[in-house]
């Protein structure tokens, strides 16, 4: 998708040379990586303790060979 962007200067060329990547949307693609990777675990993170999870490791094994059995 092509988008324009008024990007601080200065920010971009700081950044330009501290990770020595040349190509502003590759710069650009990684800081929105990175930023979706933070939400999401900020998301884990604030969702610990509110979910009930139970996890009965034989019966899931037990189950897992059952199903394995009749295939």
């Amino acid at each position: 998708m092509r988008t324009t962007f008024n990007l601080d200067d200065e920010l971009m060329q700081s950044i330009m040379k501290v990770s020595g990547m040349k190509n502003k949307t590759k710069i650009i693609h990684q800081a929105l990586s990175e930023f979706l990777n933070k939400m999401v675990r900020e998301n884990i993170k604030n969702a610990y303790g509110k979910l009930n999870f139970e996890l009965d490791v034989r019966e899931y094994r037990n189950r897992e060979l059952a199903e394995n059995i009749n295939t």
